[in-house]
């Protein structure tokens, strides 16, 4: 984790408010079952560090500075999503373990965000809880653009926070793309070309999320399609034309056809998502 700051801890707990107008905040663990929330498979653990005052016990671990931590969540997606969110409270070695927060659902439409600051994770403990360093735990179905900013009055880090499966048994799909052919068509309107693929997925855990199919040419032409679904071990044969415009051989052609172009779907296997093709002048 990026932490240039010695573990520089002094915050100042500004009344902040949460991006994202259609945003369900607070919505305690009793509304949704332990059962409903841990079918959630994707989670991302955030540090925090969000100290008012440096106090004797930490004049040996934090140095005295303005410090903050803001956690930004944003939906990929093109669909709306719901998440879970807790806090989990870190003490030292000698001291009794720290609280651990409800649950709280979340919501967020497509393309949209959300801020959590220092005040937001004490509203998780319902302000019962004192303040001090920790993670603060999200729970999705869905893949999550999730980054962690520390700043100081001289600096800023951001972090991007990857994910972690929690259902280690759990499959996950594996798209693949195949480019099956495609011919370079010039005429009085200038020259096209006509891309034929498949995509399959190689694993048996159907995809029910969409994801795009990105289409490129080495001179410039680009399509992209959004595949609604796509069932475990199905297959299916897709067509692009790209152009037009200037022909493609000068004097080779090579087309390129990438599947999850935007990354949207967590997969077995991240590295065997694109597939190219050249055809010499």
């Amino acid at each position: 984790m990026i932490m240039k700051f010695n573990y520089i801890v002094s915050m100042s707990i500004a009344l902040v408010a949460v991006i994202g107008s259609v945003t369900q905040f607070a919505l305690a663990q009793e509304d949704s079952s332990v059962s409903d929330i841990y079918k959630n498979k994707i989670m991302y653990s955030v540090k925090f560090i969000c100290i008012p005052s440096v106090g004797p016990d930490k004049e040996g671990v934090f140095m005295p500075q303005n410090y903050s931590t803001v956690i930004n969540v944003h939906n990929p997606s093109s669909h709306n999503l719901t998440l879970f969110k807790k806090a989990v409270i870190a003490q030292s070695e000698e001291e009794q373990r720290g609280p651990i927060s409800k649950f709280h659902k979340d919501f967020l439409a497509v393309d949209q965000a959300l801020s959590i600051n220092c005040k937001d994770i004490f509203d998780l403990f319902n302000h019962t809880s004192s303040f001090g360093d920790g993670f603060v735990v999200l729970l999705s179905n869905e893949k999550l653009d999730v980054s962690s900013v520390y700043t100081t009055m001289n600096s800023i880090d951001v972090e991007y926070i990857k994910p972690t499966i929690t259902n280690a048994s759990g499959k996950l799909p594996d798209l693949t793309i195949e480019i099956l052919g495609f011919a370079n068509n010039c005429g009085q309107n200038g020259c096209s070309v006509d891309l034929d693929m498949k995509v399959s997925n190689l694993s048996t855990e159907t995809v029910s999320t969409p994801f795009n199919i990105e289409t490129t040419t080495s001179n410039g032409f680009s399509n992209i399609q959004t595949i609604p679904s796509i069932s475990g071990g199905g297959s299916q044969i897709l067509f692009a034309k790209l152009g037009p415009g200037s022909n493609c051989h000068s004097p080779d052609c090579t087309v390129n056809a990438f599947v999850d172009s935007s990354n949207v779907i967590i997969e077995s296997n991240e590295n065997n998502n694109k597939d190219s093709v050249t055809s010499p002048g």
